[in-house]
């Protein structure tokens, strides 16, 4: 088979991963939504939804790695500056609200406004896309610079 080929393979692997990754959570949802409409949701179930989808990013981006790395790379098709520039700062304000975000729990909560329990793993899950989020910009620019 041709390297062409076997990106193309890789690619649904990758799909295919993503899409068995999300099923599950999205039955999960359903049953919780059409079963229990006059009830609220559970207390666990936003945590988990959380813990479930960081970890499905995380999961899908060690594997991912693994699935393409006997592929041969692709012609890289660059991408226009605008919409690197336009991504780059959407990412930059994202995390800009959410560092802030991050910040006024951490004060609320000081001040006993907002209940321990609830805010230090809601602040961890945020805490979490932060550093994520921040990697990626991270690698994004550095990428950048080092391909000039």
């Amino acid at each position: 088979m041709t390297g062409n080929g076997d990106g193309v393979q890789a690619k649904n692997k990758i799909r295919a991963l993503i899409f068995g990754l999300v099923l599950p959570y999205m039955a999960m949802v359903m049953y919780f939504s059409l079963r229990i409409q006059e009830h609220p949701l559970p207390t666990w179930f936003p945590y988990f939804g959380m813990s479930y989808l960081l970890g499905s990013i995380i999961l899908v981006t060690v594997v991912s790695r693994r699935i393409a790395r006997g592929t041969q790379p692709q012609t890289a098709v660059q991408s226009r500056p605008g919409v690197r520039i336009a991504v780059r700062a959407w990412v930059g304000y994202l995390l800009a609200v959410w560092c802030g975000g991050f910040l006024w729990g951490a004060v609320e909560t000081i001040k006993g406004k907002l209940e321990w329990q609830r805010a230090v793993p809601a602040g961890a899950f945020l805490l979490a896309f932060i550093v994520l989020f921040g990697r990626l910009l991270y690698t994004d620019v550095r990428g950048a610079k080092a391909a000039k």
